[in-house]
C-alpha cells in the first residue's frame, strides 16, 4: 500500500482529534495492533474501555504511518522509563515525535518533528473536581487560584489545571516519578496556558511552551511543546481513511 508521506517544519505540531465512539470499528483496528498492545488492551475490565485503548492505538498506528511512509502494522515502539511511547527499529532517526491522550470519547495526539511533546485530553468529571482532590495534588498557588474562583467555575477550571500539569508530565516523560505540586501552571477564565515554576528547575519554564487545547464541549485538553514560535494545526481523523487503511494481517 502507498502512503502518502507528511512533512513537518521544525516549529511545526499537529493536533489529531480522534472519535473513539465508533466502536463498531474495533475488530478491524485489533488487526492493525501488535501482540503487546492486544494484550494491554484484554488488561482493561470493561469491555468498552478495551475498545477505547483499541481504537487510540489503532487511530495513532494510522496517523503516524502518515508521518513514517510505512505501513501501520509496521510500526514498532520502544518505552521510556516512565512509559513514554517512541518509535523504534531504526525510525526514531525521522526525527518524529509524539504523545497520546484519550478520555471517555475523545483522543488526541500531538505529532511534531523533532520536538519532544505531551499531550492531554480529560472528560469534564465535576465529581473529581473536588477541592480535596486539588489539595493533595495541587501547587499552592494553584489551590489559591481555584479557590478564588465562583463554585460555577472551579470543575472547568480544575480540568484546564489538571490537563496542563498533565501534559507537562508527558512531555517529561517521567511518569508519576514527578510529583504534580512541584510545578504550576496558569489557568483560569481567560488566562492563557503557561507553565509559571518548576521547583526542582527554574529554566524549565523557558524549555517548555504550554497550550490550551479546543475540543468538543464536555472536555478539556492541553498541548506541551519544546522550544517556542510553534504553528499548531488541529486536524481531524477522517473514518474514511480509517477504512482505507485497516486492512488484515
Amino acid at each position: 500500500m502507498r502512503i502518502e508521506v507528511i512533512r513537518l517544519m521544525a516549529n511545526e505540531v499537529d493536533v489529531w482529534r480522534i472519535d473513539l465512539a465508533r466502536q463498531d470499528r474495533v475488530r478491524q483496528c485489533r488487526s492493525l495492533l501488535s501482540p503487546d498492545e492486544i494484550r494491554r488492551a484484554k488488561r482493561f475490565y470493561f469491555e468498552r474501555e478495551r475498545a477505547r485503548f483499541t481504537l487510540a492505538r489503532a487511530a495513532m498506528r494510522q496517523i503516524l504511518s502518515l508521518y513514517a511512509g510505512i505501513a501501520p502494522q509496521e510500526l514498532c515502539f520502544g518505552y521510556g522509563s516512565g512509559g513514554k511511547p517512541e518509535l523504534c527499529a531504526g525510525l526514531e532517526e525521522s526525527g518524529i515525535r509524539f504523545n497520546l491522550s484519550h478520555s471517555s470519547q475523545l483522543a488526541l495526539l500531538a505529532v511534531a518533528q523533532g520536538l519532544t511533546v505531551g499531550v492531554d485530553i480529560e472528560w469534564v468529571n465535576a465529581e473529581f473536581a473536588t477541592e480535596e482532590i486539588a489539595e493533595q495534588f495541587f501547587a499552592a498557588t494553584e489551590i489559591q487560584t481555584l479557590r478564588a474562583l465562583p463554585s460555577t467555575q472551579r470543575a472547568q477550571a480544575f480540568f484546564s489545571c489538571w490537563t496542563r500539569k498533565e501534559a507537562y508530565v508527558k512531555a517529561l516523560g517521567k511518569g508519576l516519578s514527578i510529583p504534580l505540586d512541584s510545578f504550576a501552571v496558569a489557568f483560569g477564565p481567560g488566562i492563557s496556558a503557561a507553565l509559571l515554576e518548576v521547583k526542582v528547575d527554574s529554566r524549565e519554564v523557558q524549555r517548555w511552551r504550554m497550550y490550551n487545547v479546543e475540543v468538543t464541549e464536555g472536555y478539556k485538553a492541553a498541548l506541551v511543546v519544546e522550544g517556542e514560535n510553534h504553528q499548531l494545526k488541529n486536524m481531524e481523523w477522517d473514518e474514511s481513511r480509517f477504512a482505507e487503511m485497516t486492512t488484515p494481517r
